[in-house]
């Protein structure tokens, strides 16, 4: 059934959804080996049982089968002999499944080798539509193996994947901003889109794959500033919907790995505690190399884009969802925060809580004799990525008082400001984020972000020792912060928690 050519023949439904008879018996036949496979250790067992030893060299020949006649079909061609790729997958995943328990290493490692020799053999040849599609298919067939193989891969065999990164990082200074994506541009989509799911197959990070993420969300920053660069209504070939669209993967798909890799590594029951330790520890490593060029992005100040697809707000929106990960992962766990501090951990917390405000100081909200201008600074503040920014301030306050001396310590360097009396820097820290809440609820931010506020004070006033004087002193420093120099949306000697606030000393106490 499945090397069988279809009575539709011509019809893309041969392969596109495997439509080839009532229910389609071919897919729902690699569903049904999928959950043999990983339903439990009993079931896979049981396939043994019943098929034999044999069974996972008959399953690669049928997968080897597949592969020659999609091969056949050509590049890009959805219909004919063969099925659809993803069915083809799903074999992958379950000889390398049931080989993972029954130790069939021998079969594992050449059904491996036919991508690696596909990524390996396009490694010297020009860039075109049809090496674009290779890479990517093979970047896809390497998705589908088992996390611990694809560890051992990338600790093992880092040399064989070189040209498939390579060659996204290269696509990112094709950016144009007056033509539209062409066939080698969408095809680099496709590949960028490959090299995500097996990224995230792998589900561990090694130091190959620590540079190699760095590498690649620098070159997703550098292309992204160049864009903003060029003003909000500037076309693009690169941030377009057949790109970077709902269809595709958004910007900030490798910051959300990292988040990803986070998560599962807290709560992995396969990894020693140390191995924990130190996958958390490189995952920092690309964080920290990488805020400066991400930071740089989310600040930039052109308006909201107009004839492209903003980069900024899913790449903020990843950002600061993979640093509250960050942020939980240390708080509960004792021993991953006190390996970290060596990695400078809290400046990394500091400078992001810092970058929230930044990105809140921005937007001009107007004052008791000028009104808000109708074009505001940076990226539109309507949308997840300030939800996730809320969710990011509240988790990293609950770090503690290091935490908001940080922050103050990284918005020091952009702004000036007069504080008055002396104030102890967590004090500060928390007076400078309670003034940046208290203005993102008078204009800069939606209206709904006021629901969160109840929540972002709950997590001040336990950063602060739920200590009730303290807390009061915190807010009471808050209205009164001023801006010495011009920064963003604010002017001046302007208090940084908005015109609202803007009134005599004895009206706010």
């Amino acid at each position: 059934e499945l090397v069988a050519e279809s009575t539709l023949e011509l019809t893309r439904y041969d392969i596109k959804g495997a439509m080839r008879g009532p229910g389609g018996e071919d897919h729902v036949g690699c569903i049904a080996l999928i959950r043999m496979s990983s339903e439990s250790d009993v079931l896979r067992s049981s396939v043994f049982k019943v098929c034999g030893e044999s069974i996972l060299q008959d399953l690669t020949n049928l997968h080897h089968a597949l592969k020659r006649i999609e091969v056949e079909r050509g590049v890009g061609v959805d219909y004919g002999k063969g099925v659809t790729p993803l069915s083809r997958r799903l074999l992958i995943r379950v000889v390398s499944r049931l080989g993972m328990q029954q130790g069939g290493g021998t079969v594992l490692h050449t059904l491996l080798e036919e991508p690696l020799r596909e990524i390996v053999a396009q490694k010297s040849t020009p860039t075109t539509v049809e090496k674009l599609f290779r890479l990517c298919e093979a970047a896809l067939d390497l998705s589908f193996f088992s996390p611990p193989l694809l560890s051992h891969l990338f600790r093992n065999r880092a040399s064989d994947l070189d040209s498939l990164f390579q060659t996204v990082i290269m696509g990112y200074s094709g950016l144009s901003f007056t033509s539209e994506a062409d066939s080698t541009t969408q095809q680099w989509g496709r590949l960028r889109c490959g090299v995500i799911c097996l990224l995230r197959a792998c589900q561990s990070m090694t130091d190959y794959s620590s540079g190699v993420f760095t590498a690649l969300i620098k070159a997703e920053c550098e292309a992204a500033a160049a864009q903003c660069g060029q003003g909000p209504e500037s076309g693009s070939n690169l941030f377009i919907e057949d790109i970077v669209g709902e269809e595709k993967i958004h910007t900030g798909a490798y910051v959300i790995l990292i988040g990803e890799y986070l998560k599962h590594l807290s709560s992995s029951k396969h990894m020693t505690v140390e191995d924990q330790v130190e996958s958390c520890r490189r995952c920092v490593q690309v964080l920290k190399h990488c805020a400066p060029d991400v930071a740089s992005v989310l600040l930039h100040a052109s308006p909201e884009a107009t004839a492209h697809i903003d980069p900024r707000v899913t790449l903020a929106e990843a950002w600061f969802l993979t640093m509250k990960t960050l942020a939980s992962v240390c708080r509960h766990s004792e021993q991953i925060i006190s390996s970290l501090a060596a990695e400078n951990v809290q400046t990394l917390f500091g400078e992001s809580l810092s970058l929230a405000m930044l990105f809140i100081f921005m937007k001009d909200i107007g004052g008791k004799k000028r009104p808000a201008p109708d074009v505001q600074r940076g990226m539109s503040p309507d949308g997840p990525h300030v939800l996730a920014i809320s969710d990011f301030i509240s988790e990293a306050m609950l770090l503690g008082p290091s935490i908001l001396a940080g922050s103050i310590s990284a918005l020091s360097a952009h702004i000036q400001l007069n504080c008055g009396n002396e104030v102890p820097a967590e004090v500060l820290g928390a007076a400078a984020i309670s003034a940046s809440l208290l203005r993102a609820i008078s204009g800069a931010t939606p209206p709904w972000v006021v629901e969160d506020t109840p929540v972002l004070f709950k997590s001040m006033y336990m950063a602060l020792g739920s200590n009730p004087e303290i807390f009061i002193r915190t807010l009471g420093v808050s209205t009164k912060l001023e801006t010495m120099t011009a920064v963003g949306g604010l002017r001046a000697g302007e208090k940084l928690s908005g015109r609202y606030l803007d009134a005599s000393e004895s009206h706010i106490n």
